[in-house]
């Protein structure tokens, strides 16, 4: 098997919650050695529920989504008795990821220009709510609802007859945490030629506002206001979800070839030469008289995965929509090694999200394990300097 891709880099984590496990379990999927750096008992996720019940006991699921093939040490980052320890990890690293409010390793007197007094060569990413250069919102606290939110990221624009509703899935969090493992696979690419790190800055609010490109070009070229809630899209048609005979499925007629392919499966011979909907504005206008109620009646004999099948293999996007219970099962997801069993304790395992980055040709298989907290200690941290017997007693 091939070496993995980011073999030999050392990254310290100090994340919790989403944005940054995410990111830096990604980076662990990639072979990285990532330290979890907690507090003495762990840190916070570790307790939040959903809880798994095993025969040793109840292990947050919250934790376990998002910190596999890590290892871990405890140490108090704020004290003045376990800095040594701390400059000498961070001078043995080659990535430090952390999700604090901006000003927090500021007041640890961790500094970026500290950080780069103790290790030139550190790619020091953060992840925050607003970014950490000078804004108006800089120091607010954030989920990933609030950047969603400030950002225009919601499934619809609030009206007189309608209420706004989050998107569901924590993008506000994974999407930043995917722009900071592109951020710092790019520093790492620029090391190699400069020999020096770099400071990588994520804002959760800026990754959702890139998300929502397609309403910010579409207000600022056409002076539209996109209706992400809406059943019919302003421009195609049929394009979104529908109910067949057993559950939904999303259709996306969004070409005039697509259309005509749509109607040989459907049997809609007169509405393919119909020339009231020969082009997507046209149909998307004439939608809910001319198409829906045909659409309907076609999609009332069938399933959502036999209306899918049809139109897939006709040329025509189109899925069945699977809850989580249909996707642990999945052919595709175990296809591409997308669902992944992975050992919470000695006798239980726990499916979860594989990640979705595929090189060729195969890197060795990575640990996809779970650390009790300080369960590294000794390993990595006896390795740098003598360090305090309050820490140690945790390995």
């Amino acid at each position: 098997m091939t070496e993995a891709v980011l073999a030999g880099i050392r990254v310290l984590d100090f994340t919790r919650y989403v944005s940054g496990p995410y990111a830096t379990m990604l980076l662990a999927d990639a072979g990285a050695e990532v330290i979890k750096v907690e507090p003495p008992g762990g840190e916070v996720t570790r307790t939040l529920p959903p809880l798994l019940k095993t025969e040793e006991g109840e292990i947050s699921t919250y934790f376990l989504r998002l910190n596999r093939g890590k290892k871990s040490v405890t140490l108090d980052a704020r004290s003045a008795e376990d800095r040594p320890v701390l400059e000498e990890l961070i001078r043995s690293a080659d990535v430090l990821v952390e999700n604090f409010r901006p000003g927090t390793l500021e007041s640890w007197g961790l500094d970026w220009e500290r950080l780069q007094q103790l290790n030139p060569r550190l790619v020091y990413a953060s992840i925050s709510g607003f970014g950490h250069s000078d804004s108006p919102c800089r120091d607010w606290p954030a989920f990933n609802l609030v950047a969603e939110a400030m950002a225009g990221v919601v499934s619809q624009l609030p009206t007189p007859e309608k209420r706004p509703r989050a998107a569901g899935l924590p993008f506000g969090d994974t999407v930043a945490s995917l722009h900071a493992v592109n951020g710092i696979v790019m520093a790492l690419l620029r090391r190699t030629r400069t020999g020096r790190g770099s400071r990588v800055d994520i804002a959760m609010y800026d990754a959702m506002l890139s998300m929502n490109e397609w309403s910010i070009a579409v207000q600022s070229g056409a002076g539209v206001e996109v209706d992400l809630g809406t059943d019919v899209h302003p421009w195609f048609a049929p394009y979104g979800l529908f109910e067949a005979s057993d559950g939904w499925l999303c259709i996306c007629v969004a070409t005039d070839p697509h259309w005509q392919a749509f109607c040989r499966v459907a049997g809609w011979d007169d509405l393919a030469v119909d020339p009231r909907l020969q082009r997507g504005l046209d149909r998307a206008a004439n939608f809910h008289d001319l198409i829906e109620p045909r659409l309907r009646e076609w999609l009332a004999t069938l399933t959502a995965r036999e209306a899918a099948v049809r139109l897939a293999e006709a040329g025509v996007p189109a899925a069945p929509l699977q809850r989580p219970a249909d996707l642990l099962e999945d052919e595709q997801a175990r296809a591409r090694d997308m669902i992944i069993d992975a050992p919470a304790t000695a006798g239980t395992s726990i499916k979860l999200a594989g990640n979705p980055v595929r090189i060729e040709p195969r890197p060795a298989a990575h640990a996809t394990g779970f650390s009790e907290p300080g369960q590294h200690n000794e390993e990595i941290l006896a390795g740098l300097r003598p360090f305090p017997d309050d820490v140690s007693a945790s390995a």
